[in-house]
């Protein structure tokens, strides 16, 4: 038997304003703007309001002077010449090459969710709240760009002799799409650097897409390479980045190589026996695996990628309820992004973004609310 409470939300689903497209961001109206986020062109010479970053700093050991600076890399050709005289681990050698391609995706303007600037964090709302227990299904395109380059010159103390200069091209930190029901609404923003903005907001469910590792010496359990993964500490606590907040496990993907890349993030409100062998799970996830009553079963929630958007194959699954993970009267949440900058730096821009719930993802899309000029 279906209870009165669910009953009355099934009801008043259809009248919530909850399907939107923003085919670009030349319209940002329904849209809530925090810290460092704004909206860009695509050319070029205007993507940024912000001046080329830079620092710098001096170490000594006991036999060398090592003089680092970090600042904005040069983003219009490929960076060869690094990579092959002084490239170190890490080294993006290809972000120049993808250049083009960013271009050819990006028509109008976009969301700079964070500028090519050290330690910032940004994010951006639909500023209406919209049904997510019920299921839904969203999907946007990002590219990441403007990295950071660190050099480092190493001098003998001794005889002041230059030995030899070190250099890679690599920003940090990475973004999120995040639901929430924080009690700062469409105002809600996280830490910077490694919490990609989200880190901090309460009662919350992330899916980042993080480009920096954060190594143990700064307390975290960062994995080296780009991934994405899904993270929440449950309907009471600040969500976080660390691995003690992960639900199922991180998968490996080249987030910030430059090039236009689409995701499709899903919520299916039961077991979707077709993704099994895609699905993972952890014991941060053993609160969440069961039923919630009637109408609020176990479900799914998997993250699709470029071409598993097409073959419907998601990178990664996991079993999960929602109504359990979240404190969400009336099913409502916020949705939106989050990004965040560090020591490393980087651009983070959102270049179209599609929502709708479950019964209307496969519905006439012209009865959506589309934002466009």
């Amino acid at each position: 038997m279906i209870s009165v409470s669910a009953t009355l939300l099934l009801l008043l689903l259809p009248f919530v304003k909850a399907d939107f497209t923003y085919v670009d961001f030349n319209s940002t109206s329904g849209l809530s703007f925090n810290g460092a986020a704004e909206v860009a062109n695509c050319d070029e010479g205007e993507a940024s309001t912000y001046v080329k970053s830079r620092l710098d700093q001096v170490e000594h050991t006991a036999t060398l002077e090592l003089s680092t600076s970090i600042e904005t890399a040069n983003q219009t050709s490929p960076n060869d010449d690094i990579a092959l005289h002084m490239g170190v681990f890490g080294h993006r050698h290809d972000i120049g090459l993808a250049l083009d391609e960013m271009k050819l995706g990006c028509s109008g303007r976009r969301l700079t969710l964070t500028p090519s600037h050290p330690s910032k964090a940004g994010s951006v709302w639909y500023d209406t709240r919209v049904p997510v227990l019920t299921g839904f299904e969203t999907t946007f395109s990002w590219t990441i760009s403007d990295h950071s380059k660190e050099c480092t010159r190493h001098t003998d103390r001794a005889f002041s002799v230059y030995e030899k200069e070190s250099c890679v091209v690599h920003g940090g930190d990475g973004f999120a799409f995040v639901i929430h029901g924080d009690p700062a609404d469409a105002s809600a923003l996280g830490v910077d650097g490694e919490q990609l903005g989200y880190g901090g907001i309460l009662n919350s469910v992330a899916v980042e897409f993080d480009t920096w590792t954060n190594v143990d010496t700064q307390q975290s359990d960062d994995v080296y390479q780009d991934h994405i993964s899904i993270h929440s500490a449950g309907p009471s606590s600040p969500n976080n980045s660390n691995q003690h907040t992960s639900l199922g496990y991180w998968r490996a993907y080249e987030v910030a190589d430059g090039k236009v890349h689409e995701a499709k993030v899903q919520y299916l409100p039961y077991v979707e026996t077709r993704y099994f062998e895609l699905m993972s799970a952890n014991e941060n996830l053993i609160p969440y695996l069961k039923d919630n009553g009637e109408g609020r079963r176990l479900g799914t929630l998997a993250v699709f990628v470029d071409q598993g958007i097409v073959e419907d194959r998601p990178l990664l699954a996991i079993p999960v309820n929602l109504s359990l993970l979240l404190d969400l009267p009336q099913s409502l949440a916020y949705v939106g992004f989050t990004a965040s900058t560090g020591r490393k730096w980087e651009k983070h821009d959102i270049l179209n973004w599609d929502w709708c719930h479950t019964d209307g993802c496969h519905g006439d899309l012209s009865e959506r609310i589309k934002y466009e000029v």
